[in-house]
């Protein structure tokens, strides 16, 4: 009997410790060492802090009932297909057959990989493709009919498309016909080419915005690059950072559009830029040998020449005709044959913070509807009064 009190009070006291113990542990105590311990986990290999142990998730176990919810559309996004052309060994022999073969979209988009040699060929293409040679050195598309009215490369109505690293080429014609490449309602990435001996260089029309950037072109007939918008469209774009060599015709033409026009090298061109109903943003160009002007500004709009260097043209530098407003700010416009810069009577313009000299006869500047401040001479002195 006394033993058995005594067991009974044993367990009594034990009882009421632990339920003391339990009483007074607060939540911040219990950590997840403990909950490894009490389990008999202490030791297993845990993800870092998480205390979820890694051999507890099994293969299959996720599946996709269990997964709820919008997946963000940027995780699915697939990678392009990649197609090869070759003139041996690759996917096809010619950039048409490869096109022919596909309809990318928006969700199926193509990279058409096109190796060294020379293609002969019209070539038009199709959305959410990107062309790319495998350099303009080495990767030609030449126009197999020189004096057809038509493009090389032709992109119409399109979106989504790039073309780069090739040389375009119009022939050997004594009357070269084509263009390089035709744009047509569409905003294609045009970069890294080399476009040589077309009537047009690049030819955009239509509501076209195309990103027309780092090419070099040279020898075309009419202009290098003629981006001609519609009077009632909205064609935007950039012309950025190419190089427009020799062409007997001018280099850059714009009409009812308004691209941003940054950075080129033009020279020996008849007119070096030239504007109409155009409110373009011309900055940091350098034109050089213009046959007539460097930049000529037509009817409409209120286009910005700033920080450009115009030297060296076989009429004006800077030419403001035809009821229309410039503002012309910080450009350098030196040694040109008749004016550096000439505002007709039926125009306005602001001419300010520019270097100009006085050329032959007239005077830097005619006498005006024009206003302005600070222009110098390129030896600093006082420039003559607008």
């Amino acid at each position: 009997m006394r033993k058995a009190l005594m067991i009974l009070s044993i367990m009594v006291t034990a009882a009421l410790f632990n339920t003391t113990v339990f009483a007074s542990v607060n939540d911040d105590q219990v950590t997840s060492q403990k909950i490894k311990e009490a389990d008999g986990t202490s030791g297993q290999n845990t993800n870092s802090g998480s205390g979820v142990k890694t051999g507890h998730i099994q293969d299959g176990a996720v599946t996709d009932a269990k997964i709820t919810g919008p997946i963000s559309a940027s995780k699915l996004q697939k990678p392009a297909n990649i197609i090869v052309v070759a003139k041996s060994g690759g996917d096809f022999s010619s950039i048409g057959s490869a096109l022919d073969s596909i309809n990318p979209s928006a969700t199926n988009p193509y990279v058409i990989k096109v190796m060294p040699g020379i293609y002969v060929e019209k070539v038009t293409l199709k959305s959410f493709i990107h062309l790319q040679g495998s350099g303009a050195d080495v990767t030609t598309i030449q126009s197999p009919c020189p004096s057809c009215n038509e493009g090389v490369v032709n992109i119409f109505g399109l979106s989504n498309l790039a073309v780069s690293d090739f040389t375009i080429y119009g022939g050997n014609s004594g009357y070269i016909n084509s263009w390089g490449v035709y744009i047509s309602a569409s905003s294609p990435l045009i970069n890294d080419l080399t476009i040589d001996s077309h009537m047009e260089g690049i030819r955009s029309d239509g509501t076209s915005s195309p990103v027309i950037r780092n090419n070099v072109i040279r020898s075309s007939r009419i202009a290098a690059i003629d981006l001609s918008g519609v009077p009632s469209g909205n064609s935007q774009g950039s012309i950025t950072g190419n190089r427009i060599l020799g062409n007997s015709g001018d280099g850059i033409r714009v009409a009812y559009a308004s691209p941003t026009i940054v950075g080129n090298i033009i020279t020996d061109s008849n007119t070096g830029i030239g504007t109409v109903y155009s409110s373009s943003e011309i900055t940091g160009n350098t034109i050089t040998n213009g046959s007539y002007e460097g930049i000529s500004v037509g009817t409409g709009g209120v286009p910005i020449i700033r920080g450009n260097n115009i030297v060296h043209c076989g009429y004006w530098g800077i030419r403001v005709l035809n009821s229309s407003t410039a503002q012309i700010i910080q450009n350098i416009i030196t040694n040109h044959s008749m004016l550096d810069i000439w505002v007709d009577s039926s125009s306005t313009a602001n001419i300010s913070f520019n270097i100009y000299d006085t050329v032959g006869m007239y005077d830097t500047v005619s006498d005006t509807p024009a206003t302005g401040f600070y222009n110098v001479k390129s030896d600093g002195s006082p420039a003559s009064a607008l």
